[in-house]
């Protein structure tokens, strides 16, 4: 299913960003109960300290990925400030299966905006506000709620948190997506769903470490979680 379509239709979906790029990550995530997952890149990831590298070095991992992977939707890091694919290497993504991108707004290339395949998820940062009303009509497919400075990361979920969520679920029309830059507990995924949100993507900031063991129980936590919502 299409990862657009899967935010839209679920009553609330569960997606797990992967710390590394490693097949037994994937798998962990997998059978834990994601409706899809992320990976990165081109990119020196904040959360998990790792550095991804480019296109051509993981293009193996990408393509056993997505088989894996199955009808779950695989996304994509696909850069930031310092790099980014090319014209070239989306279409290559595109064929491989890649079905959703994840990139801040200002690391977006304008090419991307003509991106037939591809779920355009988009993430807003902490300077969201001045930006947020463009939001609703533009090509952004899915927003994802980015907001937090990397000072607030690992914190513990507050309640100013969860309305700054709804400000930008009552602002905009595409599903929005909530990163688990702070340290949100399953319990606490009832507040995203009461505040509009359609998805929440979890990452190393709910995992207690690193590996495919970690990955499976936070997964399979927040997987217990969100199938108890109403």
């Amino acid at each position: 299913m299409k990862f657009e379509k899967l935010l839209k239709d679920n009553p609330f979906t569960l997606v797990v960003s992967l710390p590394n790029n490693h097949l037994d990550l994937a798998k962990a995530a997998l059978d834990g109960g994601a409706d899809a997952v992320k990976v990165h890149i081109n990119v020196l990831h904040a959360a998990s300290g790792n550095l991804f590298g480019d296109f051509e070095h993981n293009r193996e991992f990408l393509t056993r990925l997505v088989e894996l992977a199955g009808e779950r939707p695989v996304g994509l890091v696909p850069g930031a400030a310092d790099a980014f694919i090319t014209e070239k290497e989306l279409l290559e993504l595109e064929d491989i299966g890649i079905d959703f991108f994840s990139v801040y707004s200002e690391h977006l290339p304008v090419f991307v905006l003509h991106a037939q395949k591809v779920t355009k998820m988009v993430a807003l940062h902490d300077t969201f506000n001045e930006i947020l009303p463009a939001v609703k009509d533009s090509e952004i497919d899915v927003v994802e709620a980015s907001i937090m400075k990397t000072t607030e990361y690992g914190k513990p979920l507050s309640y100013f948190d969860v309305l700054q969520y709804r400000k930008i679920c009552q602002a905009v029309k595409q599903p929005v997506l909530i990163p688990t830059q702070k340290a949100v507990l399953p319990e606490e995924v009832f507040a995203l769903k009461d505040a509009g949100c359609k998805a929440v993507m979890i990452g190393a900031n709910v995992m207690r470490d690193q590996s495919a063991q970690a990955c499976f129980e936070a997964t399979a936590a927040f997987r217990k979680a969100v199938d108890a919502l109403r």
